[in-house]
């Protein structure tokens, strides 16, 4: 099959993953890489709303229910998308959080288990051109988010692929390790290849809100911030010193979605079962490192966390406070007003209070098969900025400077 004739197939194209698989496809590896590219949503996404390129090859389809039963997610990929014999590629971005922010984590995991065993089983029956599927899961292989026994779990970085898994009953509600095991079944004895990819807490944009993002509530309040209190007010780091200091590896949302769509089209048989991690860069980096940049691009003097600092400054109050600065400020620069979820605040407030262990991630083995791109510490969220300011939803520097 040559190369013009690979269709890639994205599940969740309106997350923060799967908008930007489907906006890469488009031109990487190569602008002809894809004949077509192929988004599946659940909820409606309309085309002029999604932040997407106007491109002939481009689908978006609506209605794809993975907590459905099999049959059901069969039935509607077959009424929703054309020609799936076609499809070469699936790249699988899903994810539900229907229970998430409650204490119900074992049921988070039996709803993503059999989200992916419907994907996973509805593509290898109707998909008969499927040569390469990609399963993205994250750095909770590791066990660095399974909040409850983080006194149970060791945690040496930088972390490799080849980590053993955290042992039950401590690693139960981790999810990855069944959506693999499941994928290496429906694999046996068939033709098509798929791989893993880790990434870490993902930095990046999404046209339509969601709540699994931190960096568009973070550049909103500090954008409110600097109008309410002035260009050079100082700000302090709203979450305890533990997370200021310990370190990380970023994966921005293109660097990953390149690593992916690398993976499969370019390098299938060295990734074929295998685990990659992806971020972007190898080196380990802290809050300390990266919020004097985020503030200075606002204007801001950015104040770090002192030991002292024990948990979260509820800027999600001070936001509900100001909202008619917000508007004001909205009204002022002619930005487009975006509303910041309950579930937003807490996905921000959890990402900055409770991953207070250092968790950088070992890159050599995707370095290993000649994935080398790479940003500068702190530069994707210098890209989520520019892209806010392109979606108008936070003024741009030169704005600010003219008033």
């Amino acid at each position: 099959m040559t190369e013009s004739r690979n269709v890639a197939l994205i599940f969740g194209a309106s997350g923060i993953s799967g908008w930007a698989v489907t906006k890469c496809a488009l031109s990487y590896p190569t602008p002809t890489t894809f004949q077509r590219v192929i988004g599946l949503t659940n909820r409606p996404l309309p085309l002029e709303k999604s932040g997407l390129p106007h491109d002939s090859r481009l689908e978006l389809h609506s209605g794809v229910n993975l907590r459905g039963t099999l049959d059901e997610v069969k039935s509607q990929l077959q009424e929703k998308v054309p020609d799936l014999n076609d499809v070469t590629h699936v790249y699988y971005l899903a994810y539900s959080n229907a229970t998430a922010y409650s204490m119900d984590v074992m049921g988070i995991r039996d709803i993503n288990e059999g989200m992916t065993y419907n994907a996973v089983h509805a593509v290898d029956q109707l998909c008969k051109s499927l040569k390469f599927f990609v399963l993205q899961t994250g750095t909770n292989n590791y066990g660095v988010a399974v909040f409850r026994f983080q006194e149970h779990i060791e945690i040496n970085p930088p972390l490799r692929e080849d980590n053993p898994r955290i042992p039950s009953p401590w690693g139960d509600e981790i999810f990855y390790y069944a959506q693999v095991d499941l994928i290496k079944e429906a694999n046996k004895g068939k033709s098509w290849k798929w791989c893993e990819a880790r990434p870490d807490q993902i930095v990046g944009h999404v046209p339509v809100p969601t709540s699994m993002t931190y960096v568009e509530p973070l550049a909103l309040y500090l954008t409110l911030y600097r109008y309410v209190n002035g260009p050079g007010s100082a700000v302090v780091f709203p979450g305890p010193y533990t997370n200021y200091v310990h370190t990380y590896t970023s994966s921005s949302q293109d660097i990953i979605a390149r690593s992916e769509l690398y993976l499969s089209v370019e390098k299938p048989e060295q990734a074929h079962g295998q685990a990659f991690n992806t971020a972007d860069n190898a080196t380990p980096e802290s809050w300390a490192m990266v919020w004097p940049k985020i503030c200075e691009h606002f204007g801001l003097q950015a104040e770090g966390a002192s030991p002292e600092d024990k948990g979260w400054k509820n800027i999600d109050q001070w936001w509900v406070a100001h909202q008619d600065d917000y508007r004001k400020m909205c009204e002022e620069y002619c930005l487009q007003p975006r509303e910041i979820l309950p579930e937003t605040w807490t996905f921000l407030s959890a990402g900055f209070s409770f991953l207070g262990r250092d968790r950088a991630l070992s890159l050599e083995k995707i370095r290993s098969v000649g994935f080398t791109e790479e940003y500068p510490v702190g530069y994707g969220y210098m890209r989520v900025f520019d892209r806010l300011v392109e979606d108008d939803i936070i003024p741009s520097r030169e704005a600010w400077l003219q008033k």
